[in-house]
Order: structure tokens, then C-alpha cells, then sequence
């Protein structure tokens, strides 16, 4: 990420399940920080949209996996991983909380939670390397793991990395600054 501008973008479309997808990523000297929340809209008039999913989702310099932060109807999934191997975390739920301590973890592995646009298109940009396996999200925080990279999904991506969504725009995250003095 060095010699070159950070990437600063957010961006909202729709995703090829239906769901509308609001998403931001910055780039930095820690790795890139993305966030997703994922919507479907109302069904009938009078009804609310529902959250499907809100996630933060953080990468090292390197472009491997560093946090998450998850949140569903479910309830409240964090992981990270441990320079012992592992991926340590928890999950709090309705019926409490759910610790995740010593999951096999390899460097160049990859996450991918069910529906993200963000997780399908970050996992292709491990910077060249291919992934070791994959930690599968489902929405419900059940957690399962592939031995090998499972398709990511028609999640496509731009030059950039950033996703391609139906209807989609981006726009930067910097703030307009407009000059004053005339």
C-alpha cells in the first residue's frame, strides 16, 4: 500500500440476491477497513426495511484477514486471529454468549460471510496469494470451515477491488473542501 494513494471510497446498489448494499472501505498504514450493511426493502407499503446484516471488516497491510465485527438478527459475532494459529472471538446471542478460542487458523485463509458482497470481494484480493481455506459465516453466527476456497459468488469487483453492485455508484469518503477565499 505504500507509493501510492489510499483508497477512500464508499458505494451503495444492489447485490444479485436483491438486498441493497451500503458500503465504505479506507485504506490506511494498518490495512483496509471496509464496512457493509446489507438491506432488503419492504415487500408491501407500510412495512419496514430489514436489516439483513452489518459488518466491519478489517485487513493487515498484507491483505490477509485481521477483524470482524458482525451483526445479524442473531446477535453479535467478533474474530480475530491469534499469532499462535487460531481465530479467537465470541458470539453474544439471545441465549448468551458463545466464545470462540483455538478455531484452526492458516495466514492466507479467508472469510467469507453468507451474503457479503464486502467478504466475496475482499477474499479475492489476498495480494496474489491463493488461500489456504475458508471460515464460512452463516447469518445465523454458525461458523464452518472449507478446506479450500468455496466460490465466492457472482460478487464482482472493479480495477480497485470495490464491488460492482446493480445500479451501484461510489463516491470518495473525503469531505468537498471548498475554497472560500474566492
Amino acid at each position: 500500500m505504500t507509493g501510492r494513494a489510499w483508497l477512500r471510497r464508499a458505494g451503495h446498489g444492489r447485490a444479485t440476491d436483491g438486498s441493497l448494499v451500503t458500503w465504505s472501505v479506507a485504506e490506511g498504514s494498518r490495512g483496509r477497513r471496509w464496512r457493509e450493511v446489507r438491506t432488503f426493502e419492504p415487500a408491501r407499503a407500510g412495512e419496514e426495511t430489514t436489516v439483513v446484516s452489518s459488518l466491519l471488516f478489517e485487513l493487515d497491510p498484507e491483505g490477509r484477514f485481521a477483524h470482524l465485527e458482525l451483526s445479524t438478527a442473531a446477535g453479535l459475532l467478533t474474530l480475530h486471529p491469534e499469532s499462535d494459529g487460531t481465530l479467537h472471538g465470541n458470539a453474544v446471542t439471545a441465549a448468551g454468549i458463545e466464545h470462540v478460542a483455538g478455531l484452526p487458523w492458516a495466514p492466507d485463509d479467508v472469510v467469507l460471510v453468507d451474503g457479503s458482497v464486502v467478504t466475496a470481494v475482499a477474499s479475492r484480493q489476498g495480494a496474489g496469494r491463493p488461500a489456504a481455506g475458508a471460515l464460512i459465516i452463516a447469518l445465523d453466527l454458525s461458523l464452518s470451515r472449507a478446506e479450500h476456497v468455496p466460490s465466492a459468488g457472482p460478487a464482482a469487483a472493479d480495477a480497485a477491488g470495490l464491488p460492482l453492485l446493480v445500479d451501484g455508484a461510489t463516491w470518495p469518503l473525503e469531505r468537498e473542501v471548498v475554497d472560500a477565499s474566492g
